[in-house]
């Protein structure tokens, strides 16, 4: 750097400067000046930091995976809006609404998309006339929330849970609102875990019944039926911290994996967006699961693993897959793992699967994935369902058990907060005039009676 440069810059303190040749001023001149002249930071970034304070930034189209069907999700109640937020972690535009503004803090999402519905002191405490309430009296504010959300949205899925008082209770009013937006419309229905109350139990059946009509009568267009008790069964020993991100993830990425390589090119046998579509419209109950084939070289391995597992394999219990309408597996490996695949192994799974869900019609896909396990993963999806008899008949017997003893202690409230003092001594009308004359007449009650006469003066001889 030249002086007359130099001199025009920001010259150094003159206490910095002394005992300092005229060279080492101007490094420390130059050094200064270079940390003055930093870029400004830019406000862009400073914005998409902001944002991420409050939440995951919003996802760029082009970060979103290809889908067959863009899903817009609502979760109602805090379950549901775990169930939301892990749709977004997979690209899906989403939005959550709570009776319960602290259960909402701890939601990962923008402030942008999570509503507060005011109701009474706040939350629904597993009550479900309250949460029917909070959606009825909140339905403009809902409205206005959703309908600017989900405006590339072809099918909206709202997820609630079975055991709560906002989602169940919420549940029916909210689907009619959301019917009015005009897209076609899916329900993720979560049955409780086996050491849940009675009360979530209750919640569940009561609710379960009323969505199964809106199913059957082609309100609801599928009815996604999971269940938590199935789910801890599957993920044993997991710590609570880990089971629900666990369960969620579970429950959310058949479907997505199903919607997401439908819509993605294979070298090798397609379930298209169409064959999907098809599978999620079908109406009634559908299921969905996921089964992993070490052995997967051997001729029979994914057949037997089809014919031990995949009732296992699915996320809920009881369903009768035999009443299967349209259904559908895709099965996935890495390069190395399909390359060395007979299609053989792959014939005997589908026609196994084909017996099980006795002549239903099926589709089938295989996909590469980019994974360095070597195994096979299938993932299967059935539609046209039932309801899973026997499950709902043991929460139905374990609610009323429960409630039963819930009413036994109510109804004897009054007599536990009752001081039963000389009970033996309770008489009536008759008895109790009868007592009264014989302590009249008693020795004690004359004198009693005398000295109180004594007492009585005569004003009239006055």
């Amino acid at each position: 750097m030249s002086k007359t440069k130099g001199k025009s810059k920001v010259v150094a303190k003159e206490q910095d400067i002394k005992g300092k040749s005229e060279q080492e001023v101007e490094e420390d001149n130059s050094k200064f000046n270079e940390m003055m002249e930093q870029p400004k930071l830019d406000k862009n970034v400073i914005a998409t930091l902001q944002q991420m304070k409050k939440g995951k930034p919003e996802k760029d189209e082009d970060e979103k995976s290809k889908v067959s069907i863009n899903f817009g999700v609502i979760g109602l109640g805090q379950a549901g809006s775990r169930i939301a937020e892990t749709f977004s972690d997979f690209g899906y535009d989403v939005c959550v609404l709570n009776t319960a503004e602290q259960d909402l803090e701890y939601i990962d999402l923008p402030d942008s998309k999570k509503l507060f519905l005011p109701f009474s002191l706040g939350g629904a405490g597993k009550d479900l006339d309250n949460g029917r309430q909070a959606v009825e009296q909140n339905a403009e504010k809902i409205m206005d929330f959703v309908s600017t959300k989900f405006d590339n949205s072809e099918m909206l899925i709202l997820a609630i849970s079975g055991g709560g008082g906002t989602g169940s209770g919420g549940a029916e009013s909210l689907v009619g609102l959301l019917k009015s937006l005009g897209k076609p419309l899916g329900v993720i229905f979560i049955l409780p875990m086996e050491s849940e109350d009675s009360l979530s139990k209750h919640n569940t059946i009561v609710t379960l019944g009323k969505l199964s009509q809106m199913a059957a009568t082609d309100v609801i267009t599928s009815l996604m039926v999971t269940d938590n008790a199935k789910v801890e069964l599957i993920y044993p020993g997991l710590s609570k911290a880990d089971f629900w991100p666990t369960a969620n993830k579970a429950m959310v990425e058949p479907l997505h994996l199903f919607n997401n390589l439908s819509a993605t090119p294979t070298k090798y046998d397609s379930l298209d967006s169409m064959d999907f579509g098809r599978i999620l419209t079908a109406g009634d109950c559908t299921i969905f699961g996921m089964m992993e084939v070490e052995n997967y070289l051997e001729e029979t391995a994914i057949a037997e693993a089809v014919i031990n597992n995949l009732e296992e394999s699915l996320l809920a219990s009881d369903f009768s897959l035999k009443e299967t309408r349209f259904g559908g597996f895709i099965i996935t490996g890495n390069e190395k793992a399909l390359k060395n695949l007979p299609a053989v192994n792959i014939n005997y799974a589908s026609h196994m699967i084909g017996e099980v869900c006795e002549s239903a019609q099926l589709v089938s896909g295989v996909y590469e994935s980019p994974t360095e396990e070597d195994k096979i993963k299938v993932y299967t999806m059935f539609s046209g369902l039932g309801l899973p008899a026997t499950r709902i008949n043991i929460l139905k017997a374990q609610a009323k058990e429960q409630m039963d003893k819930i009413k036994i202690k109510e109804d004897g409230r009054v007599d536990k907060m009752t001081i039963d003092y000389e009970a033996n001594q309770t008489q009536t009308k008759a008895q109790e005039i009868h007592k009264r004359i014989k302590q009249k007449n008693s020795a004690f009650g004359k004198l009693t009676t005398n000295a109180q006469s004594n007492k009585i003066v005569d004003r009239r001889k006055r």
